[in-house]
């Protein structure tokens, strides 16, 4: 593989993988299903409501706004959503499907706020998958000296803004978790940016 070659699909990963394509991609079709679904917010929350209303709003959000859509019954939603609050929600006292349905239960618009936080978690799981298949796409069809190219390409491209312990990485060390480190980089890009802008005050 030449240089030229493996600049190439180190461009196609990175357009694949940039903030404003996984907000177009990803992003805005969970939050227009989000904003599209409707429930009635009844007092006081049961447990027996509660998981009525994030299963159902799992299985809206999965059957139409995913890449890949799934259809579940209400079943299959709810253990998907007790999966997504047991896994990702936590407040100030305590974490997981019990915290969620206690801010539920108490909070003004408990419920809403509830519901909003699976859409950001589904949208994050959903970056990424994509993230993961994007690599596997461009990089796993092609022998290790030639995926240690494109590791050792970002890294030069990258390096002044890098964190030390990628920084000092050899190409070879990184190849396995390109995944992580080109979300990393898109995070380090979004900052340099910023730093940047003329009108940003900092």
């Amino acid at each position: 593989m030449t240089n030229f070659r493996a600049e190439k699909i180190v461009d196609e990963i990175l357009r694949l993988t940039d903030e404003e394509y996984l907000q177009c991609l990803i992003d805005e079709p969970i939050e227009k299903a989000a904003f599209e679904f409707e429930f009635e917010e009844i007092k006081p929350v049961t447990h027996r409501t509660f998981l009525s209303v994030t299963a159902s709003f799992v299985r809206h959000i999965y059957k139409g706004a995913l890449l890949v859509p799934k259809t579940l019954s209400l079943a299959q939603a709810g253990a998907e959503a007790i999966a997504i609050l047991e896994d990702t929600y936590q407040n100030v006292d305590t974490k997981g499907y019990y915290a969620a349905f206690i801010d539920a239960s108490i909070r003004q618009s408990g419920l809403e706020f509830v519901l909003a936080h699976m859409a950001e978690s589904i949208a994050s799981t959903e970056r990424a998958k994509h993230l993961r298949w994007a690599c596997a796409r461009l990089m796993d069809p092609w022998e290790w000296p030639e995926r240690c190219l494109m590791a050792e390409i970002l890294l030069e491209r990258w390096k002044p803004f890098l964190p030390p312990q990628i920084k000092d990485c050899s190409p070879a060390q990184l190849v396995d978790h390109l995944p992580e480190w080109i979300s990393t980089l898109h995070g380090v890009d979004s900052m340099v940016k910023k730093f940047m802008d003329p009108e940003n005050p900092f």
